[in-house]
Formats: structure tokens, C-alpha cells, sequence
């Protein structure tokens, strides 16, 4: 996905992560070190997470799709389901290791904004980061989906241009497999 050429200070961005392995937690928390990001809040639960959401403002909550006691889908849908919340319309990465269609799927019709494959790549998730800063896409609040605008273009495609969703029909011939960080990436653009 290409993205524009302006300059993006993350300085101030500050990152809510959420994962129950520290190891994990201290990588993402590294890697946003790496991007410039001068603090992040680590939780490891989601009951930690929902007191981390009630007392603070976060740019962007990344969080591990299985979470002890509450997985992230249920999560990211405790976040959007919450009106009056601080975050309730933050961008939401979730991090997984099964990226299964069925489970991308999952997430992104809970809210979230992306899936990125375990292990993270710096790359991808500064790539993301990016999106997310430099898009303009609407916020959802309906009763049957809360999260971003999933909808990019209704244009009629050109003559000579080949359906997107012609690959994703061919995937779902195998729902089990794993899919790629861009077929990931083809369900939320």
C-alpha cells in the first residue's frame, strides 16, 4: 500500500499494548522505541486494559488477539461498544499468530482497523502506523458495526481491471490456511 511522502512524527503518539507475554509486550514496546515513540503503556490482561481505557486517551491500541480470560475480538468489541469512552474510536491493531481468514475476518468486523501477522514485522507495522496517521477514513458508529469506514471507492472498476475480490473468492475454497500479510491487508483496504 503506498503511501504518501510526508513527514510523520510519532514522538507523541502514545501507544496502549496489550499482550500477556512479556517478551512480546517488550518487543512492540521496542519497536515503537525504534519509530520514535518516547513512552508506551504495557498491560498483559484485558481487565488491565479496560483501567488502562477508562483513565487514559491512547493514539493507537495495539493488542495480542488471545488475551487471558477475554480475547482480543472481544476486547477491540468492549472498546467500540463503549460511546462515551476515551477510545472509543482509537485505531486498533491486533496482533495475531493464527491469521486464518475466519479470524481476520473476526477482527476486522469487531472494529479493528488491521490484523498483522506474529511475529511482527517493523516494517509492517510502521507501514500501518502510517496508514492509519495519513488516512481519512470515516469512523462507523452504527448499530450493527462500530469502527472505520471499510469502504474505499464505489466507483464501477475500468474496462481493463481485474475484480480485487476474484482472489479472495479462490481463498475461501480453503478457510483454514493461513493467510499472507497482504491478503490480510486486502480485507481492510
Amino acid at each position: 500500500m503506498p503511501l504518501p511522502s510526508t513527514r510523520i512524527g510519532l514522538r507523541a503518539v502514545e501507544p496502549l499494548i496489550v499482550d500477556d507475554s512479556t517478551q512480546s509486550l517488550e518487543m512492540m514496546s521496542a519497536l515503537m522505541m525504534g519509530f520514535g515513540v518516547s513512552r508506551s503503556t504495557k498491560v498483559q490482561t484485558a481487565a488491565e486494559a479496560k483501567t488502562a481505557l477508562m483513565r487514559s486517551t491512547f493514539d493507537v491500541i495495539l493488542m495480542d488477539s488471545e488475551l487471558p480470560g477475554q480475547d482480543g475480538f472481544s476486547l477491540i468489541r468492549h472498546v467500540r461498544g463503549d460511546r462515551d469512552g476515551p477510545n472509543f474510536s482509537a485505531p486498533i491493531i491486533l496482533l495475531s499468530v493464527d491469521t486464518a481468514r475466519p479470524k481476520v475476518e473476526r477482527a476486522r468486523d469487531a472494529g479493528a482497523n488491521f490484523v498483522i501477522a506474529k511475529p511482527v514485522s517493523a516494517t509492517v507495522l510502521l507501514e500501518r502506523l502510517l496508514w492509519i496517521a495519513q488516512s481519512r477514513r470515516l469512523f462507523v458508529d452504527a448499530d450493527s458495526y462500530r469502527g472505520p469506514d471499510r469502504r474505499f471507492q464505489t466507483l464501477p472498476l475500468p474496462d481493463d481491471v481485474e475484480e480485487r475480490r476474484e482472489s479472495d473468492l479462490r481463498l475461501a475454497a480453503t478457510p483454514e490456511r493461513a493467510m499472507s500479510q497482504d491478503e490480510i491487508d486486502g480485507l481492510f483496504l
